[in-house]
């Protein structure tokens, strides 16, 4: 039979587990109408001087002595920047005058009030004092507020999204299609994105492959058939009925989840491999992502992939339990050459064969991207 979009989205609608269903929230990032969006831009580590932007009224202000008070300052996702697997390091920080009570899943937290930053932290405070003066200039009402600075004033306009500050996520976003990558600190922060908090945390690397995929391509097709509002750009409820399936086969998911660990060390490590010109990089990247690509489309489609293809998978795709993906040996490259070099030259692997309803899936995705 040939398998068109159609039919593979009303396959794909009638997964009836969702991402919801697996979550303990599913949430949005940062108000992007903030009144006072505190996304600093620091050009090193120990930068101590930086400009921040105020979003709605665009006012550039100094920063002094950001570097001295990393109590307040978080990394941010930018999300003009590819974030698959991984997050990306940008060049953005961003403040958050808040304090975080505990270190439960889902955070108590309260704001701190302009003394205790005065005290605490002089340069948030005389940043925060610079951006409303700026802004009381622009608009004329100088006259008409206090000079004081008041809680109100940086008070985000959603406080939800701190209720998992370091709870560890997935962060997706959207450039030009869904990326997702895995915070295992949960300190970053995001304003046009959403976020996931698992309820079974064994389960990040699995779903972070899932959504990263070549069948997602078909999921906004999936929402619009459900019905589900859009407004323009990616949000929680779009998420929310994300389609889930589990491999049926016994350790195919621990593979993907494997698989997930490798693509997220290859892609934190590109930076590097780009500055030395280590040839056949993005190839490895390649070649783990297709893989991984071919579980999940049998997982949620087809189950007929050749038992000798899974063999030789599980035989090789293997991880130690250690948090390798966010080392920076340059030895784990080779090691994943290595299994990479293993795969190919099994003859298992050379004879094995893909049906062509299994093809014909893979080209009606690729032809008909509807992200």
């Amino acid at each position: 039979m040939f398998w068109s979009k159609d039919y593979i989205v009303e396959r794909l609608s009638k997964i009836p587990r969702t991402l919801e269903d697996i979550s303990i929230e599913v949430f949005e990032g940062v108000p992007p109408t903030n009144d006072f969006l505190q996304k600093a831009g620091l050009s090193s580590e120990n930068c101590t001087d930086a400009s921040c932007v105020c979003k709605d009224s665009q006012i550039n202000v100094n920063i002094e002595q950001a570097g001295m008070e990393k109590e307040l300052i978080y990394p941010y996702v930018d999300d003009s920047v590819s974030n698959e697997f991984t997050v990306q390091s940008t060049q953005y920080q961003f403040m958050v005058p808040y304090e975080i009570l505990d270190n439960n899943i889902r955070k108590e937290y309260r704001i701190f009030q302009p003394e205790e930053l005065k005290a605490k932290f002089p340069a948030a405070y005389k940043q925060l004092m610079e951006i409303k003066q700026q802004s009381m200039e622009i608009k004329q009402q100088s006259e008409a507020k206090t000079q004081e600075l008041i809680s109100a004033d940086y008070r985000f306009e959603n406080e939800s999204f701190l209720r998992y500050i370091n709870t560890p996520k997935i962060i997706i976003t959207s450039n030009s299609r869904i990326q997702a990558s895995y915070d295992p600190t949960g300190k970053h922060v995001f304003a046009n994105g959403v976020g996931v908090v698992l309820g079974d945390p064994t389960l990040y690397h699995y779903v972070t492959a899932v959504l990263n995929s070549s069948i997602a391509k078909a999921f906004p097709e999936v929402w619009r058939r459900k019905e589900v509002q859009s407004r323009g750009k990616l949000n929680s409820q779009m998420l929310k009925r994300f389609p889930i399936a589990f491999p049926k086969k016994e350790g195919i998911e621990n593979v993907i989840s494997t698989i997930s660990r490798y693509l997220i060390y290859l892609n934190r490590q590109k930076k590097m491999a780009k500055a030395y010109a280590i040839p056949g990089y993005q190839e490895l990247i390649d070649f783990y992502k297709r893989i991984s690509d071919l579980l999940i489309l049998d997982t949620y489609i087809t189950n007929d992939l050749d038992p000798r293809l899974l063999d030789v998978l599980a035989e090789n795709i293997t991880a130690s339990d250690g948090g390798f993906e966010y080392s920076d040996d340059i030895n784990l490259l080779i090691g994943l050459q290595e299994i990479k070099k293993n795969i190919l030259n099994s003859p298992d692997f050379g004879n094995c064969r893909f049906s062509n309803e299994f093809t014909n899936i893979l080209a009606t995705l690729k032809n008909n991207t509807v992200w």
